[in-house]
């Protein structure tokens, strides 16, 4: 189904999606990122193409290695990680997925990172939007 779309309108949705993601292809390589309003920081272009290693802490390193090999090797599919920095109010869930095509030949990773601050300030803004007014008559039919 996704050939009936354009390349104008995934690209649409996916920016409409209110998470960053980004695609991280089979050398490691980040190909590919949307342009989300829920960001949580500045995608520069420069970073295209750029090995996934350059773009996190040292610290960070031991476990981003061990996830990308599990992926690699068929060890694991999926990994995540909560990121807190208490300063800034920031708590998000950061989420793997290594994609495969249909024989299982890894392809590379999706990561997605859900600002739980972002999705808090929606709730916040909308919060009186969809309220259910029940009343006694949604209950109770009379008997014909």
């Amino acid at each position: 189904m996704i050939e009936n779309l354009s390349g104008e309108q995934i690209k649409a949705m996916f920016d409409a999606l209110p998470f960053q993601m980004v695609f991280i292809d089979a050398d490691d390589k980040i190909q590919w990122w949307n342009d989300s309003k829920a960001r949580l920081m500045e995608a520069p272009k420069d970073r295209l193409g750029m090995d996934v290693r350059d773009c996190h802490k040292p610290s960070s390193l031991p476990r981003l290695e061990k996830m990308l090999s599990d992926f690699k090797s068929g060890n694991a599919d999926e990994a995540e990680f909560w990121v807190t920095v208490e300063e800034m109010g920031l708590k998000a869930l950061n989420r793997f997925f290594a994609i495969r095509d249909p024989e299982g030949k890894y392809l590379g990773t999706m990561e997605y990172l859900l600002n739980f601050g972002y999705i808090d300030q929606i709730a916040e803004e909308k919060k009186d939007a969809h309220v259910f007014q029940s009343s006694p008559e949604n209950y109770s039919r009379e008997s014909d």
